[in-house]
This record gives structure tokens, C-alpha cells and sequence, in this order.
């Protein structure tokens, strides 16, 4: 698989398969990723693989506090409407076409059945946490982190592993720093869901939409 093909295949994945994935092919997706760039070489990021029962813990304690409906007190700032008309516009049409898949799938859309299936991270048998430094300035750091994170989902792809990418996994961060070592003076970033794709799945398959080119590029000589 060539970048140009990677790039326009990838997708948020939202129904995993059960079978874990190899450490070894794990390792391997993180080994190339890692050679993301970052300012200076910085590389100011920390990322846990969490699988098998710590994994299971998590996902235990995140979704009774979705089901909870907890407060919730991000390390990083989260987006919420303030993006423009445009913006907003893209994320009413996905979310549109993503409740009309699941509908048309007997998939229970219920408030209820939605927080059990994100706080499953959607089947996945492993859970990638992004943390920066607390003495880092967030706006770079997190763009940095950024890189790291496509660079994972796309290398994951062409290994044949679908990936989410979830904002929502660090939504309760005490729950991460309760479990990961080494947290101490991390702020959690974002978390990736990883495993293998359950390609039967119509989730994993409704249509998507990017805004063209002309829209978000301006050539200027």
C-alpha cells in the first residue's frame, strides 16, 4: 500500500474484532511511527499500549462513567461548538449518515447503548494512550502528538489494523493515571483504539465526505 492509498483507505474504525494483535506487530507499527517528526526533534510525547486486563480495567471503569454521566475534567482543553457554521455543518452530515448506518444495522442507538459501545472502545483489544509533558507548551505538543498519532494510524492500515482515533478515551483522565506507570507530570492528549477491523460491519463502511479542495486551499503565485 502506497501513502496516496493509505491515505484515502484509512477510516475511523467503530466495530472490532476480538482477536488480539501480536505484540511483535504492534512493536512494529510503533517502530516506524516513531520517526514522526517534531519541533526541534523534541519528540515530546509518552504513549502506553494497554492490552489484556489492564485494558479490561479501563474500559470497566470508563464506561460506568459514561453510563454515570460523570463530570468530567480533561488534562487538555476539549473542542466543543465553537468551531465555525462550516465545520459544524461537516460534523452534522457524519453524524447523520454514521446514526442512519447503525439504524439500518439494528444497532441501539440509545444513550445507554452508545456509552457501552465507546467505553468498549468499540471491541478493540488494545487501547493507545497519548500523554505530553506538563512543562510543554500545549498548542505545539499537541501538534507534534498530532503527527505521531497519523503516522500510527497509518502505518496500523497498511499492516492490515483499523484504528479510532478517540478524544473521548481521555475524557476521564484519573482513570488512565490511576492505571498507567509512569504518569507523573503527564497531561493525557488522546487515546487510539486499535485491533482488527470487523469488515462484516456496516459502520465501518457508510460513506464519507471530505470538503474539496478548492474549499480549504487557496494557491497563491
Amino acid at each position: 500500500m502506497n501513502v496516496e492509498e493509505a491515505l484515502r483507505s484509512r477510516r475511523s474504525i467503530r466495530k472490532f474484532r476480538p482477536d488480539p494483535v501480536p505484540e511483535a506487530l504492534l512493536r512494529e507499527v510503533l517502530d516506524a511511527a516513531r520517526w514522526s517528526p517534531s519541533w526541534r526533534n523534541t519528540q515530546g510525547w509518552t504513549v502506553w499500549a494497554v492490552t489484556g486486563d489492564a485494558l479490561q480495567r479501563f474500559k470497566a471503569d470508563f464506561t460506568g462513567k459514561l453510563l454515570g454521566e460523570a463530570p468530567s475534567h480533561p488534562d487538555i482543553d476539549m473542542p466543543g461548538r465553537e468551531f465555525p457554521d462550516a465545520c459544524m455543518d461537516r460534523t452534522r452530515r457524519l453524524m447523520d449518515e454514521r446514526g442512519a448506518c447503525e439504524l439500518a444495522a439494528g444497532v441501539d442507538c440509545s444513550p445507554e447503548g452508545a456509552s457501552r459501545r465507546t467505553g468498549d472502545l468499540f471491541g478493540a483489544p488494545c487501547l493507545l494512550a497519548f500523554a505530553i509533558d506538563d512543562c510543554l507548551p500545549p498548542a505545539y505538543a499537541c501538534f507534534d502528538t498530532g503527527v505521531l498519532v497519523q503516522s500510527i494510524c497509518l502505518e496500523a492500515h497498511a499492516k492490515g489494523l483499523g484504528t479510532c482515533i478517540m478524544a473521548t478515551a481521555v475524557r476521564y483522565p484519573e482513570v488512565l493515571h490511576a492505571l498507567l506507570p509512569g504518569d507523573e507530570g503527564k497531561r493525557m492528549l488522546v487515546g487510539i483504539a486499535l485491533g482488527y477491523s470487523d469488515t462484516d460491519a456496516a459502520i465501518n463502511g457508510f460513506a464519507r465526505e471530505r470538503a474539496g479542495l478548492d474549499e480549504i486551499v487557496t494557491f497563491v503565485s
